[in-house]
């Protein structure tokens, strides 16, 4: 063989064992999927100060678990009675198996202590671990207990023999759903009814078909709920009110309001600024609500059984058995109207689900009647001589009708003469009457209205439709609206209940922890104004609170780090996934004003998970 023959074969070989090496070490095809971020690494530019992790954090206090079918609920550190939040913890790691090595593990981040794991097997005994999480991502070590799920086998709260509904089923004529134009769906599922609450802010009202009637001896009557409304964000309250209204109260306003309140009505309102017992403004104010110890956090998703107890010596509120909160005040009548309100944090869809209602006292009927929204020409309180729009109520809904009633609700206002309020349905102009005995006059507060719907409209004769079909009250303008309306109806046989579509269940994925930002100066003091002076140095704060990120899910999507930028240049970021990813937390940076030009400045936070866009907050200041 010739030397160039020789070189030719050299090369060759060489090239074949290079490609074989180049194919040894190509990696595998790609997974379905995004593909993982590269990490966060440790920056800062010069005029920033980086936060960094110090010690691990506390481990959490002792596990409890409360059995229920298919289910777990788990709680700790300040989500038990007296318990205390270890110190350094943001959120918590929570990770569960079988104990037999069968199935598929779970893991979840969250920020409360009190976590309900769901889709379990009965009579399959788990593994369950927790570890506390600080700001960085760095854990503790792990407190573990295991738990049994079984089916529920204790008994219902004490003395609830007139109603107590687990909804199984549909919504009965047991109950009305009152929400705001069309705001709140409700369909029975595997952890009681499931009410979706759309727009974000309002109030969903479950009103019993019964009333709450008192007895004698000490406890005068009880009413308990069983739901997860009260959880972080969210808000639970028990109107007891006597009458049949629909609704009650300013429907905007969170916990601890009073306004709106008929005469004599009780309301008992649970949410994050605690438990409150209001009452209405004929009643004796006394004592304000005494709160009798710190109540365990509550954790998003997770439900808890709430009781309001009527005695001779007051009102008093139970969180699991537990006392909370009473007030010296005695209801002056004999039966009330109960309903129970439920609503999720501000601004943002949620599921809310209520597994259990019930009350005490003699059994009664509830009446036969069948409802079919209907919607009024305008919204709008017409004024008794004011044009009507175009606009008519269909008449099918009444063609099998022996009798029925418009119901609706509006948003009252001092200026309506209530006197003198009618329902106009074509030529007839029917009295709407208040359903409570002093309705109240509060602007804003809800007001049920209700009016016989006249014979000559019923049956099988007359026309299709009714024009025009609305509300009249002197003193009605823009600002008095109709929230809701619906016939009531006692069906003649062969009366068919309209057909309502109901939009699909939502699907909702872990969220990331929302970011704010806030500037301090040198001390971390808040500032007074975004006006800098052009040296010295400021603090920024950001805070990544994830309460009621875990609303939907139960569940926190981790973070992985965070990036800040002045007027879109990097000038700092961190990693917060230290031993997995984070939960949140709160990060101060010192920044030196000194250098930068006069003028308007933008400071933009980016905070990272797995996958997916940031969540991001931007602030702007000025130098002068």
């Amino acid at each position: 063989m010739s030397k160039r023959s020789r070189t030719l074969a050299w090369l060759a070989g060489v090239a074949l064992l290079v490609g074989a090496v180049i194919m040894l070490r190509d990696p595998e095809p790609a997974p379905d999927g995004p593909a993982e971020p590269p990490p966060i690494q440790r920056f800062n530019a010069d005029l920033v100060v980086l936060p960094g992790p110090g010690s691990p954090p506390e481990q959490p206090s002792t596990l409890t678990v409360d059995p229920d079918h298919t289910r777990l609920r788990v709680s700790w550190a300040d989500g038990l009675v007296g318990g205390e939040r270890p110190q350094g913890v943001v959120g918590y790691e929570i990770t569960w198996d079988r104990v037999d090595g069968e199935g598929r593990a779970g893991s979840r981040l969250v920020v409360a202590p009190d976590v309900l794991l769901d889709g379990l097997v009965d009579g399959e005994r788990y593994r369950i671990q927790v570890r506390s999480v600080d700001a960085f991502g760095q854990r503790s070590q792990p407190t573990e207990t295991t738990g049994l799920p079984e089916p529920d086998t204790r008994p219902r709260p004490l003395g609830l023999t007139e109603i107590y509904d687990n909804f199984t089923q549909e919504l009965t004529q047991r109950w009305h759903l009152s929400d705001h134009r069309g705001c709140a769906t409700a369909r029975p599922g595997e952890r009681g009814l499931e009410i979706t609450l759309s727009c974000g802010s309002d109030v969903a009202v479950l009103r019993a078909r019964v009333p709450l009637r008192l007895g004698d001896g000490e406890e005068l009557g009880r009413v308990a709920v069983r739901t997860d409304a009260a959880g972080p964000g969210g808000e639970l309250t028990i109107d007891l009110v006597p009458g049949r209204p629909d609704r009650v109260g300013v429907g905007t306003r969170r916990a601890g309001s009073e306004g709106g309140l008929p005469g004599t009505g009780i309301r008992v309102s649970v949410g994050d600024a605690g438990v409150e017992i209001g009452v209405g403004p004929e009643l004796p104010a006394g004592a304000p609500t005494v709160r009798h110890q710190p109540v365990p956090r509550r954790g998003p998703g997770v439900g808890h059984l709430f009781e309001v107890a009527l005695t001779t010596g007051g009102v008093r509120v139970y969180q699991d058995g537990l006392a909370v909160a009473t007030r010296e005040v005695r209801p002056p009548w004999p039966e009330a109207a109960v309903l129970v309100g439920v609503r999720g944090p501000e601004d943002r869809p949620s599921v809310v689900h209520v597994s259990g209602v019930g009350m005490s006292g003699p059994r009664q009927q509830p009446p036969d009647v069948v409802e079919a929204p209907v919607a009024l020409g305008t919204s709008r309180v017409l004024a008794l001589d004011e044009p009507a729009p175009d606009r008519s109520l269909l008449r099918e809904p009444l063609v099998r009708a022996r009798s029925a009633k418009v119901v609706l609700t509006l948003a009252t206002s001092p200026r309506l003469d209530l006197s003198r309020a009618r329902i106009q349905l074509g030529a007839a102009h029917v009295p709407a009457r208040s359903t409570v005995p002093r309705p109240p006059t509060v602007t804003g507060a809800s007001l049920t209205l209700v009016a016989d719907i006249p014979q000559s409209l019923l049956g099988a004769h007359g026309p299709a439709t009714i024009h025009p079909f609305v509300l009249r009250i002197p003193g009605g303008d823009a600002t008095t609206a109709v929230v809701e309306t619906y016939l009531e109806i006692v069906p003649a046989p062969g009366w068919t209940a309209p057909r309502l579509s109901q939009p699909p269940p939502l699907s909702p994925t872990d969220a990331l922890p929302t970011v704010e930002l806030s500037l301090g100066d040198a001390a971390g003091r808040p500032l007074p104004s975004r006006t800098l002076p052009p040296s010295g140095q400021v603090v920024l704060t950001v805070t990544s609170q994830a309460a009621t990120s875990q609303w939907d899910t139960g569940a926190v999507a981790g973070v992985r780090g965070v990036e800040v930028y002045l007027d879109g240049r990097l000038i700092a970021a961190f990693p917060t996934d230290a031993d997995g990813l984070g939960v949140g937390g709160t990060y101060a940076l010192p920044i030196a004003v000194n250098g930068l030009a006069v003028g308007d400045h933008v400071l933009e936070a980016r905070q990272y998970g797995r996958t997916g866009n940031p969540a991001t907050a931007k602030l702007r200041f000025d130098v002068r």
